[in-house]
């Protein structure tokens, strides 16, 4: 059977009822179907056919625009440096070569037409708000090439606090934005946070244009909004030392390829990882314990973008494709609301967690044993 590939074929002995003829392959049972409410992100298969494409060359156009009474006090490559080159070099290193983002600022300041408080761009602003601030800038900036851009990139005057956040674009169909007579449905407006997280801020709101949801938790009673997933995949934590995205969400965006993923079948199995950072190798290894739900398991190392990771070893986590952007769609076992980092969930010789019924056991090196 070829590497990566489920190590037995055999149907759950459980009855559920997997998807199994929607890809008719062996990893169809691995590929949880979408069952989120918003539609716009999540993390099942197939992914949203709207979003930004991941393969090839992605190239976005990159506006400047101040405000009458908030003129932008340094020059646009100064702004434009917060985010380039290391936005290109994190998708670079994270798809594995298999994305090449193309930013292409449009360097001169745009001004709007109203002062800052009349966009009424705060955190929670609604989509049509955005959309209009996004369609000005565009319709401001005319010369601004679009011939063969897929998305757009507004850079705000960063030292505007009164647009606090920034966040992503994602429309469907006719309900986009025109930009030299093309209809966008992908993009992303900077807020005065772009100061806070610098070129971390692109590579989170990017990730959900290309369907990926939030994996912070925005719950009272969590006592960290990084509460589900700790340091990993800045699509939780900006700020996490462990930048990389999880390599389920690399393999529903095309970069984890399909010869990579270990589909477990009903049996006990043992497998080789290679780490996440790496290219080659297998990757991950789904466990599916409902149509929805699945443990994975990942190997993490302080390596790339996830350098400043304070330790190494195997990764596990329960991916559930029926919650959204918030919610916990994406979970580190050992799961604790009052765990901040969760570096001390890396499992490694002869350490175990069972979740989901499913016991993971880290043998030597990225070796595992898998029992359920």
């Amino acid at each position: 059977m070829p590497r990566g590939r489920a190590f037995l074929s055999l149907a759950f002995a459980t009855g559920l009822a997997f998807a199994d003829a929607a890809f008719g392959d062996d990893l169809a049972r691995c590929r949880l179907p979408e069952k989120g409410l918003r539609g716009d992100v999540g993390l099942g298969f197939p992914r949203n056919a709207n979003r930004l494409p991941t393969t090839g060359e992605l190239h976005l156009a990159v506006l400047f625009v101040d405000f009458p009474d908030a003129p932008a006090p340094r020059a646009p490559e100064i702004a434009f440096s917060l985010i380039s080159p290391l936005s290109e070099a994190f998708f670079s290193r994270v798809s594995y070569g298999k994305l090449k983002l193309v930013l292409e600022p449009h360097l001169h300041w745009t001004r709007m037409s109203k002062p800052v408080a009349d966009y009424q761009l705060h955190r929670g602003a609604d989509f049509l708000t955005h959309r209009a601030y996004l369609q000005e800038a565009i319709t401001l900036t005319p010369d601004a090439d679009y011939s063969r851009v897929q998305g757009v990139i507004v850079i705000t005057n960063p030292r505007v606090q009164a647009i606090d956040y920034g966040p992503a674009f994602t429309a469907s169909p006719g309900f986009g934005v025109l930009a030299g007579g093309r209809e966008i449905l992908n993009g992303v407006t900077s807020g005065s946070d772009l100061m806070s997280w610098g070129w971390r801020w692109l590579p989170h709101e990017l990730g959900h244009a290309m369907s990926l949801v939030d994996l912070a938790s925005l719950k009272p009673e969590h006592s960290y909004w990084n509460s589900y997933v700790g340091d990993f995949s800045l699509m939780g934590n900006i700020a996490a030392p462990a930048r990389e995205y999880f390599g389920w969400e690399r393999w529903q965006l095309g970069w984890v390829e399909d010869s990579q993923v270990v589909c477990a079948g009903p049996a006990s199995l043992e497998a080789a990882l290679t780490p996440i950072e790496r290219a080659g190798g297998n990757k991950i290894v789904v466990v599916p314990v409902t149509e929805t739900r699945a443990v994975v398991v990942e190997s993490r190392h302080p390596e790339g973008f996830d350098e400043r990771l304070s330790g190494s070893g195997l990764l596990v986590y329960v991916v559930n494709t029926e919650i959204g952007t918030y919610d916990g769609a994406i979970r580190v076992a050992p799961h604790s609301p009052d765990e901040q980092h969760y570096v001390s969930s890396l499992l490694t010789d002869g350490r175990s967690v069972t979740v989901e019924g499913v016991t993971v056991t880290a043998l030597d090196g990225d070796r595992l044993h898998i029992e359920h």
